[in-house]
C-alpha cells in the first residue's frame, strides 16, 4: 500500500501505554542506529550506497508512522471527560514521540551527509582526488 493511501486505525485510550511503550522501543532502535552512523561520519567511506539509502528509506518509513502515532495523540488528547491519569499518559506518549521525531531528524540528516562519502563514491575518484581530498581533511585510511 502507498503510504499517502494508508487509513487512519483509531485505538481507545487504554491502549495509550501500549503505544508509549512501542514508541520508547522506537527510540532505542534509533537511537542505536544514530551510534551506528558515527563512526562513518567520523571515518567516510565505510558504507555503500545500498546501506545509506536502505537507511534513508527505514527512517522515512518510521517519520511517516510518526505522523499516525501523532494523529492518535491528538484524538486521545481532544476527548472529553478523560481522567487526570489518562491525561498525563497521553502527555507522556507525545513526548515520546516527540523524542523519536528528534532522532530520527538526527538519522536521516546522518545519512544524508553520508550519501557523498560512500563506497562508491570513494572508487568514482581520480587517485589525484582521493589523495587531494585526503591531505585537505586529514583522513587516515588505515
Amino acid at each position: 500500500m502507498v503510504r499517502d493511501e494508508r487509513e487512519q486505525n483509531w485505538y481507545p485510550i487504554g491502549k495509550v501505554g501500549w503505544f508509549t511503550q512501542h514508541i520508547r522501543e522506537g527510540i532505542e532502535v534509533t537511537a542505536e542506529q544514530l551510534r551506528l552512523l558515527q563512526p562513518a561520519l567520523a571515518r567516510p567511506y565505510q558504507l555503500d550506497d545500498a546501506t545509506v539509502a536502505r537507511t534513508v528509506r527505514v527512517q522515512e518509513d518510521q517519520a511517516d508512522d510518526l505522523v499516525l502515532f501523532q494523529n492518535q495523540a491528538d484524538k486521545w488528547s481532544s476527548m472529553p471527560g478523560r481522567t487526570p491519569a489518562q491525561r498525563a499518559a497521553v502527555q507522556e506518549y507525545e513526548a515520546a514521540i516527540g523524542d523519536l521525531r528528534r532522532l530520527n531528524a538526527e538519522v536521516l540528516a546522518a545519512a544524508e551527509q553520508l550519501k557523498p562519502l560512500t563506497i562508491e563514491a570513494l572508487l568514482a575518484k581520480s587517485d589525484l582526488e582521493v589523495g587531494i581530498e585526503a591531505l585537505l581533511r586529514g583522513y587516515r585510511w588505515d
